[in-house]
């Protein structure tokens, strides 16, 4: 058995990214766009052609095509994005039902309190 020294990994969070990207293909699709590479360089690194990645990536109903584990290996050997692709999973599943509810509403109650002080002003200019 041989072991194997590990940097750290860090990690920020945006616990937004699930409410933008519903799932991890989403995530990726965007993803795909934001790399260096352009979409057709990046399916070939993946061993796919373009259409049969956009077909994974942006799966219309009915298409027998999956983006599977086996992709998304490629997709982070190609991209080096495990990073991002860490803090979605993160995101989408580290945080509590109860957290997610707790961040939610102290959200709506910071964005209250603005609309209230923007009102004052919008009032007082008359």
């Amino acid at each position: 058995m041989s072991s194997i020294a590990h940097a750290n990994l860090n990690l920020t969070i945006d616990h937004a990214l699930p409410e933008h990207w519903p799932s991890l293909r989403a995530y990726i699709a965007f993803r795909v766009q934001e790399q260096r590479l352009n979409a057709s360089a990046l399916a070939g690194k993946m061993d796919l052609s373009p259409s049969v990645l956009s077909r994974k990536l942006n799966q219309p109903e009915g298409d027998t095509q999956r983006f599977n584990c086996d992709d998304l290996e490629g997709y982070l050997k190609a991209t080096g994005d495990v990073a991002s692709v860490m803090a979605y999973l993160a995101a989408k599943f580290l945080e509590s039902p109860e957290a997610r509810q707790t961040r939610a509403i102290e959200r709506v109650e910071a964005l209250a309190t603005e609309l209230q002080l923007a009102m004052g002003n919008l009032k007082a200019l008359k």
